[in-house]
């Protein structure tokens, strides 16, 4: 079977995001209950792993049936934030590379791990790149990031008035303020905050005319 993953922008990923938030959590309720959506409407069972990413160097892979989602044992019980977004990282295969799973023939980690390393690496970039955008910004949906941003923005007014604008170490401390809300370590919200240009977008917040 040839592997060849879809070249998607960032954008059209978010596409595929906000179907799946209006078909599956329309309420946007923070955080988004992925481990729900996942065992409920989904009806994918989530199995952990014994050593998964301490042998395999895999934090989870969904399985060729697309029916069960492995993650590590140990990340399972101990790291949430890290949990969350390895099951919605799966969840992006599950959507976008649907058609790329059909046809596999993997049944065990280490079949998958031989699997996966057989794969051209231009082709596993994509794959994975396009799993990382939909996890975070399925976790962080835009709509509840500006919402957010807009609070804590406001909620530092007496700070920062008058400023002329907004130095890149505010949005890494509004990035570590913000994670704990959507259940995400906070790099997630980093990158979601400059992939949607609130830097740029807010940076004359504080500005007095």
């Amino acid at each position: 079977m040839t592997f060849k993953a879809p070249y998607l922008t960032y954008e059209r990923v978010g596409e595929y995001v906000n179907v799946f938030l209006g078909k599956y959590h329309p309420s946007l309720k923070l955080p988004v209950p992925i481990e729900w959506i996942i065992e409920f409407p989904l009806n994918l069972r989530i199995h952990p792993v014994p050593n998964l990413y301490r042998i395999f160097s895999q934090s989870g892979f969904l399985s060729r049936s697309r029916k069960v989602i492995y993650i590590d044992e140990y990340q399972y019980d101990n790291f949430l934030e890290k949990y969350r977004f390895t099951l919605a990282h799966e969840l992006g295969h599950l959507v976008i590379h649907k058609s790329l799973y059909e046809g596999l023939s993997f049944d065990s980690e280490q079949e998958y791990l031989e699997w996966l390393q057989a794969r051209p690496q231009n082709e596993l970039y994509w794959f994975e790149t396009h799993a990382d955008w939909f996890a975070g910004q399925l976790l962080v949906p835009t709509a509840q990031l500006q919402e957010q941003c807009l609070s804590l923005l406001e909620s530092n007014r007496g700070r920062f008035s008058g400023s002329k604008y907004l130095s890149s170490e505010f949005w890494s401390y509004a990035s570590n303020e913000l994670a704990e809300p959507f259940e995400v370590a906070p790099i997630v919200v980093e990158i979601r905050i400059q992939k949607e240009n609130f830097p740029e977008k807010f940076k004359d917040y504080y500005r007095v005319n």
